[in-house]
């Protein structure tokens, strides 16, 4: 049970942060803003209000108020030119220390809030039953899908596969008390779970939650190819380039209802492409067959 513990107690203030947040603020992060003329162009853009804009990979954090002025003059004092009021501010120290910690998670990370992490099927350590399954069970059989995504989502696998740093990283973030910057939303660890043959899929794991969360339509072949859910996927040509054998891919169409049709040597040959199209759920698949 990921954190339960250590994040219960501190997840509780979040409703606070959110309390003492300036209901006005806007939060925009800025990966190209660099100097302050930056984060102050930055600001204007966003029109009126009080807005925090920030830059994760150099861990700096601006706070403006954007007003608007429509200049002056009269009784001898010069005019001055209307345009925007710009005030730089403080911004709160929650703010900052959210940007500081989400920095931490992004230089461990890879460059990254979400770091992505290649996980063979055998490291869930799952009964040799699921062990053995494919990304073309995974589309249609929901308990496989639960086991995998428990086991993504357990502290022995999280520590093995992505390593005390980023886990420690990624717990401050997700710890911290307030969230104006909405930084901690974003920081995910990405599990690619790859099948005994070659295929995948994507499991979002967030240390908050105590199971892993299937990425919709993340299902790939060995080449990574789409291997549809649903009938209305299937359109589109797959190939064999990158070694891939498609014999399975023509059961997976068919069982989802495509009407195939075959061309070549069917009898012989191995598969060399489908090509599908069709409307709605009248999806026909030709299948081109060659001799190897």
């Amino acid at each position: 049970m990921l954190l339960k513990y250590a994040l219960a107690g501190m997840l509780g203030f979040v409703g606070l942060g959110a309390l003492v947040a300036d209901v006005n603020a806007a939060a925009v992060r800025c990966d190209t803003c660099r100097i302050d003329g930056d984060y102050r162009a930055e600001a204007v853009r966003q029109g009126p209000g009080t807005h925090l804009i920030f830059n994760v990979t150099d861990n700096q954090i601006q706070q403006y108020y954007v007003g608007t002025s429509s200049g002056g003059g009269g009784g001898g004092i010069e005019p001055r030119a209307a345009g925007p009021l710009v005030v730089r501010e403080t911004p709160p120290a929650g703010a900052v220390e959210e940007v500081n910690r989400a920095h931490r998670v992004q230089v461990v990370g890879g460059g990254t809030l979400r770091p992505t992490f290649i996980v063979p099927i055998a490291t869930l350590g799952l009964n040799p039953s699921a062990s053995a399954m494919t990304a073309y069970e995974y589309v249609s059989d929901y308990n496989l899908r639960a086991m995998v995504e428990i086991a993504t989502g357990s502290t022995d696998v999280i520590s093995k596969v992505v390593g005390t740093d980023v886990f420690t990283a990624m717990a401050d973030l997700l710890q911290h008390v307030t969230n104006y910057t909405g930084l901690r939303d974003q920081a995910r660890i990405i599990m690619k779970v790859v099948f005994k043959d070659g295929s995948s899929v994507v499991v979002v794991v967030n240390l908050e939650h105590q199971n892993g969360q299937s990425e919709v339509g993340s299902e790939r072949t060995a080449a990574g190819q789409l291997i549809p859910t649903d009938i209305q996927q299937v359109n589109g040509t797959w190939t064999d380039y990158g070694g891939e054998n498609l014999a399975r891919m023509v059961t997976h169409l068919q069982g989802l209802g495509a009407t195939m049709s075959a061309s070549g040597p069917s009898s012989t040959g191995s598969v060399k492409a489908i090509t599908c199209s069709g409307a709605g759920v009248a999806k026909v698949c030709n299948v081109e067959y060659m001799i190897r």
